[in-house]
């Protein structure tokens, strides 16, 4: 069912009930919640206390979870970097499972030198995907892994390159992000086309080759969002993920929730006309 929600992150400087309160209260479906989200990181990471609070939100369930990524780097050239972050990623699949998430999101890291990507990169990606298929068999929830924004270092930031590493990895699910796509200038239908039947999760904002992870409402992207979803047949989560500091000021704690609330409602209008067009 498609259902929108917002990364945790975006309200990263309050308390857990009081971020969950205000997605609830902007209308807002569901949570992506990222583990670094400071009320949590910083607080001895308990996953009961986070559990007792989801709790009080049953209609959020089930939830996304987003892997950790601050200052972290899976390919690292530095092997303990490498290891920690594996490690770390690891562990963040064992927690979507224990709080019974839909997805999570993991990203495949970069080049540590601002180069592009070598063999021996891919070399330890290889590595990095050998221990997410490990730490995910069994287990319910879907690791879907992200496009990255077109830096020169980066891994992933093309469909073609996606759909690649979804043929070579049949366990793995794609996290379809919308700015980044944008943001590389190129054809977002592509990634669509080549990769609907893996999408799992979609992370949704302004993306252009000036700014990225913007709000969505009342600019064009909004309707080639929705459609491109509509036409794919898309049924699962959008996440609106959107970046404070790139704001025009900083946001009081019901500035961010009337924002969050203007969002959705304007997917739902954009998503509805566009099905209306469509019959």
């Amino acid at each position: 069912m498609l259902r929108t929600g917002v990364s945790s992150m975006f309200l990263h400087e309050f308390c857990l009930n009081s971020i969950f309160s205000g997605i609830l209260q902007a209308g807002l479906d569901t949570v992506e919640f990222w583990l670094e989200t400071p009320s949590f990181w910083t607080t001895g990471r308990n996953i009961s206390d986070l559990k007792n609070v989801l709790d009080e939100f049953p209609s959020f369930s089930p939830i996304t979870i987003h892997a950790p990524t601050l200052d972290l780097n899976p390919i690292s050239i530095n092997p303990e970097v490498a290891a920690v972050s594996v490690d770390a990623v690891s562990s963040a699949i064992q927690t979507a499972d224990e709080l019974r998430a839909e997805v999570i999101t993991i990203h495949p890291g970069r080049r540590t030198a601002k180069r592009p990507p070598s063999r021996a990169d891919m070399h330890r990606f290889a590595i990095y995907m050998e221990a997410v298929e490990a730490a995910s068999c069994g287990l319910s929830a879907a690791v879907a892994i992200e496009n990255m924004e077109p830096k020169i270092n980066s891994l992933l930031t093309t469909p073609g390159a996606i759909r690649d590493v979804l043929d070579e990895y049949p366990h793995l699910f794609f996290t379809f992000d919308y700015a980044h796509a944008c943001r590389g200038g190129g054809d977002v239908l592509e990634f669509i086309r080549l990769n609907s039947d893996r999408i799992r999760n979609v992370h949704a904002s302004y993306g252009s080759s000036d700014r990225v992870h913007a709000p969505l409402a009342g600019s064009e992207k909004m309707g080639e969002l929705t459609s491109l979803l509509a036409s794919s047949g898309y049924d699962g989560p959008v996440i609106f993920e959107i970046e404070d500091l790139g704001l025009s000021k900083m946001l009081t704690y019901e500035e961010k929730c009337r924002l969050l609330s203007l969002e959705v409602d304007s997917f739902w209008k954009a998503w509805h006309k566009g099905v209306d067009l469509s019959l």
